[in-house]
């Protein structure tokens, strides 16, 4: 596959590629992965948002309720 940037993108890639020392190819794929993965977790309804959320009380330990005057 072939992605075609803007030339300042570009050179921003280039740049920060040369600054940490890796290759631009594998920095654009590690980029590219990372917003799939953040934009997979999108996918979600707000039921199973609801579920995840109840489902990982059970490993907190237990917070006392907060009181706006604890702040």
């Amino acid at each position: 596959m072939s992605i075609e940037l803007p030339g300042s993108v570009e050179e921003q890639l280039r740049n920060l590629a040369a600054k940490q020392g890796r290759d631009v190819c594998a920095l654009v794929e590690e980029a590219v992965r990372q917003y799939l993965e953040a934009a997979a977790i999108t996918d979600l309804d707000a039921t199973q948002v609801a579920e995840t959320q109840t489902a990982l009380l059970g490993e907190l330990p237990h917070v006392p309720a907060w009181k706006a005057d604890d702040a």
